[in-house]
């Protein structure tokens, strides 16, 4: 049977998250039997504000706005996206430099090899991602549709650096950090009980700042069953793994995320709220936990299903096309 825009867009909308990304970026995961095998294209803008910002595993210390774009274009068993993200939030400490007789010394002092990394200030990120779509047989079961995806992702950093002793302009810095990942949807059956989830790698890299840092990430997430409390959708995770450059490369990240998911038949837009008390350790502070809390609103501002029938614009908007 052929899926109806209406229905993609919301399947699309409550599919549980997985891959290692900012906690406003809601999944975009499209089967592509959903579709009867047509092109599908959407873009969707989210809106929202997040307490306790994380980026990376990498606590802002500061609560952040901020606006996204996707836009995914569906076509056989792929997948590609381009998406822009604009985060804001509370002006940071200014970067001043000493001219020392051992060399610059910045303040504020980026932190020790051995702890957990500065986040990169907030500003604009762009991002490009492509995925494969692959059926998995199971025995006793219908067959499912599992995920690969590549991302690469570039946020621009400029710093402006003053002499501590006079004041004046000493530099400004024109820097950068790239993020590389690979996921891969995972299916297990054990003792009859399917588990889901995600193996994920990452590896980001710093350059052109008073504080160039790069690290790899290696974590699984765990997709629990979600469940329905009157028209709320409940979706809970778990992600655990390790991230190198903090004094150690073992087990040093424990992230439970907790969405309640609902939506808004009248305006069609989908509300979010997550709460994600985010566990992790470094050589140098031990295990500290970030309650990272945001609420967004997500709504489709184009949904195009590309099929040999004619064109109804009516049930395009239908399906959440065209402006708010």
């Amino acid at each position: 049977m052929r899926a109806r825009p209406t229905l993609l867009l919301l399947f699309l909308a409550a599919t549980a998250a997985a891959q290692p990304r900012s906690i406003f970026d809601a999944d975009d995961f499209v089967d592509p039997r959903e579709r009867d095998g047509h092109p599908l294209f959407v873009s969707r803008l989210l809106l929202g504000v997040a307490k306790s910002y994380v980026d990376r595993y990498r606590p802002l210390h500061h609560d952040a706005g901020f606006v996204h774009i996707a836009n995914s274009f569906y076509f056989s068993d792929f997948q590609f996206d381009y998406k822009r993200s604009e985060v804001r939030g509370e002006h940071g400490v200014p970067v001043m430099v000493c001219e020392c007789e051992e060399g610059p010394i910045y303040f504020p002092t980026p932190p020790a090899p051995d702890a957990t990394p500065a986040a990169p200030p907030p500003g604009s990120t762009d991002t490009l991602q492509f995925a494969w779509y692959r059926t998995v047989g199971v025995e006793g079961a219908p067959p499912l549709m599992l995920r690969y995806r590549l991302s690469w992702s570039r946020q621009p950093i400029d710093t402006a650096v003053t002499e501590i002793a006079t004041g004046e302009k000493f530099a400004r810095l024109s820097g950068r950090e790239q993020s590389f990942g690979l996921e891969a949807d995972t299916h297990l059956r054990i003792r009859g009980r399917d588990i889901f989830g995600s193996l994920q790698f990452a590896r980001t890299k710093r350059s052109g700042t008073v504080d160039d840092r790069s690290q790899n990430e290696l974590t699984y997430t765990n997709r629990f069953p979600a469940w329905r409390f009157r028209r709320i959708l409940l979706r809970p995770t778990l992600t655990v793994g390790g991230v190198s450059g903090r004094g150690g490369t073992a087990l040093n990240v424990v992230h439970p995320q907790f969405e309640a998911f609902w939506h808004d038949t009248t305006t069609r837009a989908n509300l979010h709220l997550i709460w994600a008390p985010q566990t992790i350790r470094s050589g140098r502070g031990g295990w500290t936990t970030t309650h990272q809390i945001a609420f967004f609103v997500d709504r489709a501002l184009f949904v195009r299903l590309f099929t040999n029938e004619p064109r109804n614009d009516s049930a395009r908007q239908d399906a959440g096309g065209g402006a708010f």
